[in-house]
């Protein structure tokens, strides 16, 4: 059985570390709120340019054809999207046994965030490290988007993946491996849209808002992302600080258990001494 002080000390540890860990949840949550109200905000315009592109897919032709169509062949690319930093419960992981169990190859990787990169141990086809957040995760797409546009449109590679964590809830962010070059339109414009008059013509607008478009799925994937990975925590640290207050009750009962026997033996000690000195 432990010492009193052993377990003291015990006593001592978790709740400095239960502390630590309320102080994360606290700075968590304060994230993700902000998180949800860009989301929220983010996908009527990103639903909006959704319907825009399938309008105009379906007056494209040889330019908007680059971009629609997909190509047979095998050399695909999956930008992966982890976090930086631990202590989010299974928002890595899940994610990553998703990619395992995919039966799809991926001849290239592009890793942003840490996590990713430390875990497949693969070399990324872009030599550069891309970590991102709530606040510059627009400017990570900006930069990133254009370069693996680049290469696709000169059939350096064929198909464009994301795997990364949608945002469902605040309790659910479901592992998600997702086309995003070429496109995957719905068809989601109205039956009005069809009479719509493009200036000056619709193979220059495409090559305008095609790009832009790619650009703008990085960027709504980058703050689901983010916006999981924020919630995760959140959830993590939560159940972090229910499982210290149990195991500070625990180690409690087993502090004063130990004390009572102590002070019993001590008492016996004592009866039995008396009676010998009878």
């Amino acid at each position: 059985m432990p010492s009193l002080k052993e377990i003291r000390n015990k006593i001592s540890s978790v709740k400095s570390t239960k502390r630590i860990m309320q102080a994360m949840k606290m700075i968590a949550t304060v994230k993700y709120a902000k998180t949800q109200v860009m989301i929220s905000s983010f996908r009527p315009y990103y639903d909006a340019y959704r319907k825009i592109i399938s309008t105009v897919s379906k007056m494209s032709t040889k330019n908007g054809e680059k971009y629609l169509k997909q190509k047979e062949g095998s050399n695909d690319l999956l930008i992966l999207i982890s976090s930086d930093r631990g202590l989010c419960g299974s928002y890595n992981s899940n994610l990553f046994r998703k990619v395992e169990k995919s039966e799809k190859i991926y001849n290239a990787n592009i890793f942003i965030g840490k996590k990713g990169k430390d875990y497949f141990k693969h070399s990324s086809m872009l030599d550069e490290d891309f970590s991102f957040s709530e606040k510059n995760f627009k400017e990570v797409s900006k930069n990133l988007s254009p370069r693996i546009l680049e290469k696709y449109l000169n059939n350096e590679i064929d198909n464009v993946y994301v795997g990364y964590n949608k945002f469902i809830s605040a309790i659910t962010q479901e592992p998600t491996v997702m086309r995003a070059l070429p496109f995957q339109i719905d068809d989601l414009s109205d039956e009005s849209s069809a009479d719509v008059l493009i200036e000056p013509d619709v193979e220059s607008f495409i090559d305008i808002v095609f790009p832009q478009f790619f650009n703008l799925i990085i960027s709504s994937i980058l703050l689901d992302s983010i916006t999981s990975e924020h919630a995760a925590r959140t959830a993590a640290m939560d159940n972090a600080t229910r499982n210290a207050d149990d195991i500070i009750r625990e180690t409690t009962k087993l502090f004063n258990k130990t004390r009572q026997a102590s002070i019993t033996t001590e008492l016996m000690d004592i009866v039995n001494g008396a009676e010998a000195v009878k």
